[in-house]
């Protein structure tokens, strides 16, 4: 008997022991309290079932946190009442009569429109349950210490060109229009060291060690072609004065990179005699045709000829002397930076004020030979 009850003693201690830490009987539910259990004498240690303590909550996990910053109604209230100046409970920003909140910054106080805000903001979500899709993207950055060319060219300006009737082989207007563009693009991206371009396309060329938007190949590709061909719509009335734009134009672009000196002047060597060899082309066809041939009858004449018999028909058949139509036809724009005096501002007398600045001087000669980058070191350096 003494036995008996000395084990039942030991069972019910070692039970409440074991629900102390998390166990749980068949039999008896855990909140059941403990001075009113009492377990048969035919408990079993193989009864017994482990129950996990159930994890923190979400809320319990961050309510040691900080608490984040946010826009209540009450500080929207606030802010619509003139007379009024509340201070939230957040020590880091305080709601301003007629303004946006203002965040205190160690720089200084921080409207909450402004960029540093909102990169703030941003920056508190970043490690939301979505950012993992952030590893869809692909790396884009391109090699170091290569040049970079980004080339831009026009999307179907054949029917572009026919649809506001270009001047054939060569339209001046158009062409000065594409110049002024990619003027424009050099003084917007100072780290453009020259342009190069013909027809319906550029190229711009980017320094060996240049960082400009980390070498990301979208970024640098994109922002070129959106500034060429806002400017070229911008500025078409300028030199298409009586030609209304009657279609949007529109440029692809691509970005390569180039390892050393003789292939990125290979690059534009190949671009250079790709002009020539387009132009001298273009301007017997349109001969032809201005004379009364079909455009396959002109194309049949023209099949497999060599430079020396097209200068010789447009010389004896139509009186043209190729060498002495205008450099920008036969051998491009090149587009580099020169010293030259610009106006900067205008006195109050009206007369201007002048400064000696870097721009970008557009350049109608050989970039094939030695010369002209023996003329401009500049170019090529470090």
């Amino acid at each position: 008997m003494w036995l008996s009850f000395q084990q039942g003693v030991n069972c019910s201690i070692a039970y409440r022991a074991v629900a102390s830490l998390g166990f749980n009987s068949s039999s008896r539910a855990l909140d059941t309290p403990q001075s009113t259990i009492l377990p048969p004498r035919s408990w079993q240690p193989q009864n017994l079932a482990f129950v996990p303590r159930r994890p923190p909550t979400f809320q319990s996990r961050c309510s040691s946190r900080a608490p984040v910053q946010s826009f209540t109604p009450a500080a929207a209230a606030a802010a619509a009442d003139p007379e009024r100046v509340q201070k939230s409970s957040c020590a880091d920003h305080t709601v301003r009569a007629g303004s946006f909140p203002v965040f205190t910054h160690p720089g200084g106080p921080v409207d909450a429109s402004s960029s540093r805000a909102r990169r703030a903001r941003r920056g508190s979500m970043a490690n939301s349950k979505y950012e993992y899709v952030k590893q869809y993207e692909l790396d884009d950055t391109l090699l170091p210490g290569c040049w970079i060319v980004i080339r831009i060219d026009g999307k179907g300006f054949t029917k572009f060109s026919d649809l506001h009737g270009f001047e054939k082989p060569n339209d001046k207007r158009a062409l000065d229009l594409m110049d002024e563009c990619a003027r424009e693009v050099m003084n917007e991206f100072t780290d453009i060291r020259l342009a190069y371009g013909e027809s319906d396309e550029y190229s711009f060329v980017l320094g060996r060690n240049t960082d400009m938007y980390g070498r990301r190949a979208a970024k640098l590709v994109s922002l070129l072609v959106s500034c060429f061909t806002a400017n070229y719509v911008a500025r078409w009335s300028a030199h298409l004065t009586d030609t209304p734009l009657r279609a949007m134009p529109m440029f692809d672009g691509r970005a390569v990179c180039y390892p050393l000196d003789s292939n990125l002047r290979d690059y534009l060597a190949w671009r250079q005699a790709d002009t020539h060899i387009n132009n001298q082309y273009n301007t017997c066809f349109w001969a032809l045709v201005n004379s009364g041939k079909t455009p396959a009858e002109a194309q049949a004449t023209l099949k497999g000829t060599q430079t020396a018999f097209k200068n010789e028909m447009l010389f004896q058949g139509f009186g043209i002397n190729y060498a002495h139509l205008p450099e920008q036809f036969k051998k491009g724009s090149v587009i580099i930076r020169q010293r030259a005096l610009v106006e900067v501002k205008r006195r109050d007398d009206g007369s201007p004020v002048m400064r000696e600045r870097s721009v970008p001087t557009v350049l109608h000669v050989d970039i094939i030979r030695d010369e002209f980058w023996e003329s401009n070191p500049q170019l090529l350096a470090p």
